[in-house]
């Protein structure tokens, strides 16, 4: 008996210590209003609901997970979209954010975009993403601490896993 609790309360400690690392890296951003951000400390929220997509085909995904969440553009849970680009796009970065912004018309729907141009690699390592052909739908406090990671597209089970992560 002592050691099946011995072999459960190890794994729970090593599930809780790869779970620790998996994180939201520190990097400096701009919103599509051109605020500097330093992340993950100036998220909006903590926990703030962080949307990574790779392509703009996956945006319907995205909006999928905002409509079933009921998601504001102002008010109501803290959340926004990372665009991770990666840093070789910085080159064209002015096209890249003058094609979103003339896509997103709304302040605060800009004020909630935030393009990554940094080494992708490096961003997916940190965050625990393997799969750059689905989107991820983090929860994410200000620490950059990721309380849960849910990839693809948004199911009744996925959003009752998010809830959860929030308790």
């Amino acid at each position: 008996m002592f050691k099946i609790i011995s072999v459960i309360l190890l794994a729970l400690m090593l599930s809780t210590q790869a779970y620790a690392e998996t994180i939201l890296p520190k990097l400096t951003a701009d919103d599509l209003n051109g605020r500097i951000l330093a992340l993950p400390a100036d998220l909006p929220g903590d926990p703030t609901i962080v949307f990574v997509a790779y392509k703009q085909n996956q945006q319907p995904q995205i909006n999928a997970w905002v409509n079933r969440l009921d998601l504001q553009p102002e008010g109501g849970p803290a959340w926004v979209e990372l665009p991770v680009v990666g840093q070789g796009a910085a080159l064209i970065r002015s096209v890249i954010d003058n094609g979103m912004k003339s896509g997103i018309t709304s302040k605060a729907m800009r004020a909630r975009t935030i393009t990554i141009y940094s080494n992708r690699r490096a961003f997916n390592k940190s965050m625990g993403i393997t799969d750059m052909s689905k989107i991820y739908v983090a929860l994410v406090d200000k620490s950059g601490a990721v309380r849960t990671l849910i990839p693809g597209e948004v199911s009744d089970a996925k959003i009752e896993q998010l809830r959860a992560a929030y308790r």
